[in-house]
């Protein structure tokens, strides 16, 4: 590496000298997505990372689904005792909880996958991936 090389502060792509050896410009970078932001979106709601990286088909089916779930998980609350008894109340109540966990950390972790394939993507072809 030379003493004079610059990189992009963003994405760590080398900056080419402009024509006529004028030094090149602070930021040579491509539109990268932040995957913590990411991180942080879709803990904030399901979906909204997968939208912010470009998967809006994706995001939005998390988004609905988030909604149902919570008006399911509403409906039940306010039913399911009568309808189980208490064992079956907790039990359903469990798997329900476990199951809605599990799609959290799910989408978190896509959300962050997505945001590195879509830097990734950008830095090799200088294009979107999708």
């Amino acid at each position: 590496m030379e003493e004079h090389e610059m990189f992009c502060f963003k994405c760590g792509n080398k900056a080419e000298a402009a024509p006529g050896g004028s030094p090149p410009p602070k930021a040579v970078c491509a539109n990268v997505k932040s995957a913590g932001l990411s991180t942080v979106l879709s803990l904030i709601w399901m979906g909204l990372g997968q939208l912010y990286t470009g998967k809006i088909g994706r995001g939005l089916l998390l988004m609905l689904l988030h909604c149902a779930m919570f008006v399911i998980g509403i409906k039940y609350l306010h039913t399911g005792w009568d309808l189980l008894g208490f064992s079956g109340f907790i039990l359903v109540g469990v798997l329900f909880t476990l199951a809605w966990i599990g799609m959290l950390i799910w989408n978190v972790v896509d959300a962050t996958n997505l945001a590195d394939k879509y830097n990734d993507a950008m830095r090799m072809s200088g294009r979107r991936p999708w």
